[in-house]
């Protein structure tokens, strides 16, 4: 008797009743193919996937490569969404496997960065390149879909995207999605605020909700800080090659004050930066500072800018205003 494929259909959707079960465990044991295709079927049930494959766009697709490859459709009576799974399913079973590569549940790695781990600089398979900072994380699928290309971030990184007019680059994150048109840009996701930071360098991003409606297009030059909360952002326009600076291990300090450098330096190296004046901590500097320098050359640095002087002591650093002599 020959086999009812619909029966793993009927398994997917968890619609099977224990005879008809029974009929599909015999069937499993018949020979080692049978075994594949099931083992197939049975993650693609436990897998979250399963349920983009109700998607119209891509039954459509699983149709048309069933009536170019299989001339028996006419034996399945089923209707409705179980014909919709059997469609998927009819790929597993076909000549060869190739449908199944289009449909297969993805799976991902996961690169992450500890939070004093700087920058990894990580090339994809599509040709794309991926500057991951410290704190990060970055989950990449084995391989990409034949429909897109979709990554997702939690922390900060600096995307430099290879166009693919076949397929749509997006990164995802816990608060906004950034779908891509062969770009360079960068995104820091604060999960402590539930904010996006996004700077584009160049092309265009189109940034959406989490449901993919549209929230804005990005134009070269722009930064946009959106915040989940209250579902709002900010736009502005900044020097971008300070804002990517950080993938080449620099911090750019340009026209910002003493205290802001302070600051930065305070979490950097683990110190107490005290300044000797308001009117000290106000004055701006523009500078480059490699990440790997010593705090005590950041210092000599800055003493060479501008008329100051430094004393440490221990984890605090004193910055005065250097006296002229008389």
């Amino acid at each position: 008797m020959e086999f009812d494929y619909a029966l793993l259909a009927k398994y997917l959707i968890n619609e099977l009743s224990q005879e008809e079960l029974e009929e599909v465990m015999k069937w499993r044991n018949l020979s080692e193919e049978n075994e594949t295709v099931f083992s197939e079927v049975f993650r693609l049930r436990l897998s979250w996937n399963a349920a983009k494959y109700a998607d119209n766009e891509r039954i459509d697709i699983a149709l048309k490569k069933i009536n170019a490859r299989i001339n028996q459709t006419k034996r399945f009576h089923v209707f409705g969404p179980l014909l919709k799974y059997a469609a998927v399913l009819l790929l597993l079973v076909s000549l060869s496997y190739s449908g199944w590569e289009y449909f297969k549940p993805e799976t991902y790695v996961t690169i992450a960065l500890r939070n004093k781990e700087e920058v990894k600089k990580i090339a994809l398979e599509d040709g794309s390149t991926v500057w991951l900072r410290g704190n990060s994380a970055l989950k990449i699928p084995e391989s990409f879909s034949a429909a897109n290309r979709t990554v997702s971030l939690q922390g900060e990184a600096f995307f430099d995207i290879a166009k693919n007019a076949s397929s749509l680059f997006i990164v995802s994150t816990d608060y906004v999605k950034i779908e891509v048109h062969g770009t360079s840009f960068s995104v820091n996701v604060n999960a402590q605020n539930k904010s996006v930071e996004t700077v584009l360098v160049r092309g265009s991003i189109d940034l959406q909700n989490l449901k993919g409606k549209r929230i804005l297009e990005m134009n070269p030059g722009e930064k946009v800080t959106y915040a989940w909360n209250d579902n709002t952002y900010i736009t502005d326009r900044v020097d971008v090659n300070v804002c990517a600076a950080w993938r080449f291990n620099q911090l750019i300090f340009e026209n910002i004050t003493l205290r802001e450098i302070a600051n930065q330096l305070s979490a950097k190296y683990n110190v107490s930066v005290n300044i000797e004046s308001l009117k000290l901590a106000q004055r701006k500097f523009r500078c480059v500072i490699n990440e790997d320098e010593h705090l005590s050359d950041v210092l000599e640095q800055l003493c060479y800018l501008a008329p100051i002087t430094y004393r440490i002591e221990n984890s605090e650093i004193y910055i005065f205003e250097k006296q002229t002599k008389k």
